[in-house]
Parts: structure tokens; sequence; C-alpha cells
């Protein structure tokens, strides 16, 4: 009998596992009361009182990517300089500067409102998909760092959507439209998952509209392993899966370092250089 061929194999295997519902594209023009009650709530469970006092954050991550990242996007996934990362963001407006390293060196990110600025080895991209994946990797990492936070936005309106467990909390669904989206996305969709107990964000889920190669994909970001820093409750362990077009681990990282208010402002964090103030590595959490 002939033998159906590995990567055969390995496509069917996809297309077998693509029965997850799609997030809701309903038209949503104006947000329902109950969910919008249910996103503040949920800031307040992080605590909004203490948040209201940030005016710039320095973190640092480390992470691993699973096998299948590199491979399905790799412009996203950029694993050549993606690894360990020190990031610097200023609240209003925002600003977002990355500085990340990996096997292939330096890679610098500069996402300004309407802009975004990337460099490689200190040598300036202009390639257009390698800077839409930068501008699409920095909003969401602050989406993920801010949570129910991230939403405070304009231009965004929330719907219920339903109920569903994470890590066997009962959570909430809130369906979150961002106009504009993530990254150069004219807009996006995200489902938020609120513990319906404690009212804590375990889990968002999103579309990827701002590259060509992902638009249609979705993935998902679960939280654990909150702690209080300054007042705010911070996840320090993210995980995320890729859940259409198939279902499969992406991506695992960790909060290692975070402080508020060095007192950054943009000039502290162009793209070839930064400050004194903002280039001292973030404040390593206690265990």
């Amino acid at each position: 009998m002939k033998q159906t061929p590995l990567l055969l194999s390995f496509v069917m295997g996809l297309l077998s596992s693509c029965a997850s519902t799609q997030i809701c594209t309903r038209a949503i023009t104006t947000s329902e009361p109950e969910a919008r009650a249910l996103v503040t709530a949920s800031q307040k469970a992080h605590g909004s009182a203490a948040f209201e006092r940030i005016r710039d954050l320095s973190v640092r991550y480390e992470g691993k990517w699973a096998a299948i990242g590199p491979r399905f996007q790799p412009v996203l996934v950029d694993s050549k300089f993606r690894g360990a990362s020190e990031e610097r963001i200023i609240l209003s407006p925002r600003i977002m500067a990355q500085s990340h390293t990996g096997p292939g060196g330096l890679k610098k990110v500069l996402r300004e409102p309407g802009q975004i600025a990337i460099a490689y080895n200190g040598t300036v991209s202009q390639e257009a998909e390698s800077k839409q994946a930068a501008a699409l990797v920095a909003d969401a990492y602050a989406l993920f760092l801010l949570g129910p936070f991230y939403f405070q936005q304009t231009g965004t309106v929330f719907a219920m959507n339903g109920e569903s467990l994470v890590d066997e909390a009962l959570c909430d669904e809130v369906l979150a439209v961002l106009r504009p989206g993530i990254g150069m996305a004219k807009e996006d969709r995200v489902i938020l998952h609120i513990d319906r107990h404690s009212k804590l964000l375990r889990r968002v889920r999103l579309t990827l509209n701002g590259l060509d190669s992902t638009r249609g994909a979705e993935v998902d970001v679960t939280f654990r392993d909150f702690k209080s820093i300054d007042g705010v409750l911070w996840p320090t362990d993210y995980d995320e899966r890729i859940r259409s077009p198939f279902k499969l681990h992406a991506h695992h990282w960790n909060l290692r370092g975070l402080e508020s208010n060095r007192g950054l402002n943009a000039r502290d964090l162009k793209l070839d250089r930064w400050t004194s103030t903002a280039a001292k590595p973030s404040a390593a959490l206690s265990h």
C-alpha cells in the first residue's frame, strides 16, 4: 500500500481541526450597556484607580516559539530576532518602543500613532510587509499587557457574546470591535473572556487583519499567574494559540520585569538610540 506523504498527512490534520467557530462578523455600531459595564468591572478588578496614575511602562519579556509559528507566519514571527525583549510604552499618546534580541541579533521597533519604523542590527528597513507585521505585533503586545485597559481607546464598541470556560473558570464573553484595528487594520475584533467571579480578564481571542497573509486568521492568548505591581494586577504568563484556520500552539512567554513612571517621553525612544532613562533594564519581578 502506498504511504501518504508526510506533508499531505499534516495538511489533512490541519483541515480536520478547522471546526472552530470564528469571531462574529455582524455589524455592531453602538455598545450594549451590559457589555460596557463588564469591561469597566474588569478594569476595576485589575486596578483601574492605580492604572490612572501610570504614564509610562517599562517591561521585559522572555519567550519561546512553537515549531509551527515560524513556518506558518515567518514575517510576523520573525523568530531570528524575537526572543527576549525590552519594551517601553508611553500611554498617551500611545508610543511603544521595542528592543528584541535573538539569534539574528538586535531588532528595534518604534510604533507611534499612524507610524511604524524598524531597524535590524542598526539598519533601517523599508520593507512594507515587515513594517506591517511590526505594527501588528507592537499593538497586539500593548493589548496583551494592558488587558482591559487597552479597550479605553475611542472607536471601540462592545457587545455580549455568550460564555465560556478558561482554565475551568466560567467567563462571560464580550465582543469588542476596534476601529481602527490592530496594526494597520481598519478594523479588528476581540473577544474578552472575563471571569464571572473575579472579573479578571482570562483570555482574549482576536482577528489579525493588519497583514495580508494573516487576514482571516485568529489567535487567542490566555493570561495566567497574575501579580500586583504598583497597585495593578498584571498577568505574568502568556500562552498563545492559533485558533483559525487551524488549532495549534504558537508561542509562550513570560513577563520578567515591569516598572512604571520612569518619566519617559518621545525623545527617550528614538529608533537608533534610547536614552539612559529608557535603556536601563526593567526591574526584575520578585518571586
